[in-house]
This record gives structure tokens, sequence and C-alpha cells, in this order.
């Protein structure tokens, strides 16, 4: 109901306002132009699938799986950064860089993501191995915020 609400409500609005990224001198906008991928920008655009295919199907599968909620919150984190293309990591490292985020937060999961006894012990080593890189994946970490406030509000 949210997503069908901004796309009826702002879908041209926000396709507007992500074709006018082409030209963009933000980071977003050098990544659009340097890789293709299309950001902030395009997933608004888009209605936010990020947030309605991959951040809440993956909180509420890990809520119900039992995980407290910062644990389904980590679980559903990993989830964004292995489906989505992070400009913020593209920006940091390139192409090369989002494969290795999407790679490492994919087999995280297949893992076993946050129901594993050592899940805390695991992500910890992702996090050092991100940060030794210089890679922050900020934009999943901001669809991982807009997907809890999406799961609030439906409660």
């Amino acid at each position: 109901m949210i997503q069908a609400s901004l796309i009826r409500d702002w879908g041209d609005a926000l396709a507007a306002h992500a074709a006018r990224g082409d030209a963009d001198p933000s980071h977003g906008g050098l990544v659009r132009r340097r890789t293709g991928a299309g950001g902030a920008r395009d997933e608004a655009a888009r209605g936010f699938p990020g947030i309605f295919q991959v951040g809440v199907p993956a909180y509420q599968q890990a809520v119900g799986a039992g995980l407290e909620a910062n644990a389904a919150s980590v679980h559903t984190l990993f989830a964004l950064m292995a489906a989505v293309d992070d400009t913020t990591v593209l920006y940091r490292g390139g192409a090369e860089a989002g494969g290795y985020v999407r790679r490492t937060a994919a087999e995280f999961l297949a893992a076993g993501g946050c129901m594993t006894e050592d899940w805390f012990e695991r992500a910890q080593r992702l996090h050092r191995a991100f940060v030794d890189r210089n890679l922050s994946p900020g934009g999943c970490a901001d669809l991982l915020a807009a997907t809890l406030l999406v799961v609030r509000c439906a409660e």
C-alpha cells in the first residue's frame, strides 16, 4: 500500500528527478555516469524496490524465525547489501568493491546470516574488512532505516 501510494502520488516527479541525475555533480551522479548504477534517485523513482522487495521481506522473515530486533536489522542490512548496488560503495571502491560487498553479504546470508550462534563475530569480521577497504554501505543503511520505518508503520 505504501509503495503503491508512492508510485501513484510521486512517481512522475521522482522519475523526472532521477532523469536529472545524469548531470548531477553529486557522488551518486558521478557513479551513475561511471557505472550506470541508478543510486538513490533511481531507487526512489522505481518506488523503492530495495525496501519493499528486499528489506521488508528479509526483516519479516528474520523476526518470524525468532530473531530479536537488532539481529533482524543486521540480517536485513546484509540482505540489502547482497541485493542493491550501493553507490556509496561504488564511489569509494568502484565496481570491484561493489561486487565484493554483494558477494560477501550473500555468503554471510548463505552461511545462515544472523540465525547462527556466531553471527555477531562473523558480521564484525566483515565490518572490519569493509573498513580496511574504506567501504561504507551507506545507501543500504539508509534503505534499512526506511525499511524499519515501513515495518513500524505497518504494525
